[in-house]
Parts: C-alpha cells; sequence; structure tokens
C-alpha cells in the first residue's frame, strides 16, 4: 500500500507513527519527522489522523492494534488524550498536557515535550536559561508548558505578564507549588530582562506587538514562539535596537526531536529535520 501524502510504501514491516488532533492536516510533523525516521535508518512512516474528542478511545485500541510505534498529540486533545493513558511523565501529569505518547510494556505513556524543545531551542543557541530572569508575556497553554521548562532549568526570577489576572496567578500556583526556589510574580517587577518571552497570538498579524516599549529596554534576548511570520513585530522592534532574537521554529523543531527520540532511544538528526522544516515553511 503507498500512502498517497508521502508516497512511501507501506507494508507490513513498515513501522507506523502519527499525530492526532481536529485539524490536523496543517501540520508540519508528518514530513518532519518521516525525514528524521528514515534518516535514522528506520523503515517507518508518520502519518496525521484526524479524529473527533468522542473517537479516543477508539483510536487508541487501533494504534495498539497496529502497533504504532508512538504518536504526537496536537490541539484540541492534549488534555482530553490523558484519561485514555497508562502512564504520565511528571511534568505532562503537573502540566495536565500531553504532545507526545510512546508505547510500552505498560500501555500508552504520555510526555510533554513543548516546554523541553523551547528551552533546547535556546541552549542551541547558546543561551543558558540557569539563573536568569525572564518576562514572558501571556499564561495560556503554550505558556504553561515553557515556563515549567524554564523553571526545571534554573531561572532565578520568572515575571508572567498577562491580561486576564487570574490566568495569570493559576499558573504562578502551580509554578510554586513544582519550583519554590524561583521568584515568580504576575507583575512587571525588573528591567532589563535577560529573557523576554511572547507565548500569545498577538503578532501574527503585521503591526501587532504584545510588548511595550519599556520591557525592549536593556533585554538580553527576545524570543517568540510564533514561527509565521518569521519576524513578529516584536522581533523587528528588538533588532533595531541591536536585541538578539529567536523566532518559534527553533521550538517546534526540537519538539519533534525530543519525540523522535523518546521512540527510538536514538539521537535525532536535527540537521535535516530542520533542513526539511526551513525548505517547506518558506
Amino acid at each position: 500500500m503507498v500512502d498517497k501524502k508521502t508516497n512511501i510504501s507501506v507494508d507490513g514491516k513498515t513501522k507506523i507513527y502519527g499525530i492526532i488532533g481536529d485539524p490536523v492536516s496543517h501540520s508540519f510533523s508528518p514530513l518532519m519527522q518521516t525525514t528524521g525516521l528514515q534518516e535514522l535508518g528506520i523503515n517507518a512512516v508518520y502519518l496525521p489522523f484526524p479524529t473527533e474528542k468522542e473517537r479516543l478511545g477508539d483510536l487508541l485500541k487501533a494504534f495498539t492494534e497496529i502497533d504504532l510505534q508512538g504518536f504526537n498529540v496536537t490541539v484540541p486533545f492534549k488534555s482530553d488524550i490523558i484519561p485514555f493513558l497508562d502512564e504520565i511523565d511528571p511534568a505532562a501529569k503537573a502540566l495536565g498536557s500531553v504532545n507526545t505518547v510512546a508505547p510500552t510494556r505498560n500501555g500508552w505513556k504520555g510526555y510533554s515535550t513543548d516546554g523541553a524543545g523551547f528551552v533546547r531551542g535556546l541552549q542551541e543557541a547558546n543561551f543558558d536559561p540557569k539563573g536568569k530572569n525572564v518576562a514572558m508575556l501571556g499564561a495560556g497553554g503554550s505558556a504553561k508548558a515553557v515556563a515549567y521548562a524554564l523553571c526545571e532549568a534554573g531561572i532565578h526570577r520568572l515575571d508572567i505578564i498577562n491580561r486576564t489576572k487570574a490566568n495569570s496567578e493559576s499558573l504562578q500556583a502551580l509554578l510554586t507549588e513544582h519550583f519554590p526556589d524561583v521568584l515568580i510574580s504576575t507583575v512587571q517587577t525588573y528591567l532589563g530582562y535577560d529573557l523576554l518571552l511572547n507565548t500569545t497570538s498577538v503578532g501574527m498579524r503585521e503591526g501587532d506587538c504584545p510588548a511595550p516599549f519599556e520591557l525592549l529596554v536593556g533585554a538580553g534576548l527576545v524570543c517568540d514562539i510564533i514561527y509565521n511570520p518569521a519576524k513578529t513585530d516584536m522581533l523587528k522592534q528588538a533588532e533595531e535596537r541591536d536585541i538578539p532574537t529567536q523566532n518559534g521554529l527553533p521550538m517546534l523543531l526540537y519538539q519533534g526531536v525530543l519525540a523522535l527520540e523518546i521512540w527510538t532511544k536514538q539521537t535525532a538528526p536535527v540537521k535535516v529535520m530542520a533542513k526539511v522544516l526551513k525548505n517547506h515553511l518558506s
């Protein structure tokens, strides 16, 4: 059988990986992950599986029957998938969110690689979060994963700046419970942050900038998890002030890299995966 989306032959010897979501056709993961798997010499294909919330249980049973080797979870099922899993990684459990699932002897195990992918992207750009002061715009699902990973990496201070105070305080409580040594605030308390980070969708349209001018002053690095457009207005304003910037492409890449390494127990071919991802985006 030949998969029409990838033009790759799928037979009884071909290992199958995938991604579930609704919708899922827009995902970059099938191309990136299939390329990575094949670069490792694994006869495998990574396929999109569109589904509905009511079908999650049946879908996992089907995955077990076809010996699926692992899958990613995208919106809106990152929380909905949890009741159907047999085991959950501590970070994913604390976040209440799973984006990577792997088969184990005991069943399906869920992980969250979004935040860890962001931190790995920083580290690959020679930015060590340990001991740093961070300002984060937003308090949603992406913010939660990124903030947890930053605290885990040993930042000194995190100021959560968000329009909805209740969401900021909820995230503050979660992080304080797990990382009591990190100073966490829901207001701006510092000037000249080592890292200024946008986790909101503000900036996807030209001319929109979520950060007030004073936050950019003295910043060491400005990041935006948006990767399309490649340069949001916030990143442009930072570059005008000669501040180093990073968009959301490294996070997109490394959350997938970490998932591949969980599934295969091998070092992912990062350069190859990055190249195919950048080519696809361009």
